[in-house]
């Protein structure tokens, strides 16, 4: 602000016996050097209420320019806590999703060992049956004793 704003100037001031409520306003001393004092003393308080609200004005702007990037920093670091959960949702989807192809192909080789147990098992018992089928069939004879040995 200029000086102008805070230092009034005569023409500013209003002029004396023009005061609009002679009752609020102290009496006028009637010689010229405490009208000055007084003249001087208006302006200084004039002066003083004018910074004073300027700087109540200067204080509500910074404490609203701050709640306002209070505001906007909250609101962003809410924002990037939302992203970052739905970031880790969807790792934790896509991981469970891996876990459960994973299981499913497990599970299915299970199945292909267990049926090629079983097969394997279901061979076996043919061919030993067969076997022993085959033996149960085949008389065998005695080996001669030769007479010399007893």
């Amino acid at each position: 602000m200029s000086s102008s704003e805070y230092f009034p100037t005569e023409d500013t001031l209003p002029a004396p016996g023009h005061e609009s409520d002679a009752a609020t306003e102290p009496a006028r001393p009637a010689t010229p050097g405490a009208t000055s004092a007084a003249r001087t003393l208006e302006m200084a308080a004039m002066t003083a209420d004018q910074l004073v609200a300027d700087a109540r004005a200067e204080a509500e702007s910074l404490v609203s320019d701050a709640r306002a990037k209070a505001d906007q920093a909250a609101a962003e670091l809410a924002h990037a806590q939302e992203e970052q959960a739905a970031d880790l949702d969807r790792e934790r989807t896509t991981a469970m999703a891996g876990l459960a192809d994973e299981k499913a192909a497990l599970e299915a080789e299970i199945a292909s060992l267990r049926q090629a147990e079983a097969d394997q098992r279901s061979q076996m018992r043919r061919l030993l049956t067969e076997t022993l089928a085959q033996l149960d069939e085949t008389h065998l004879e005695p080996p001669a004793q030769d007479p010399g040995q007893h």
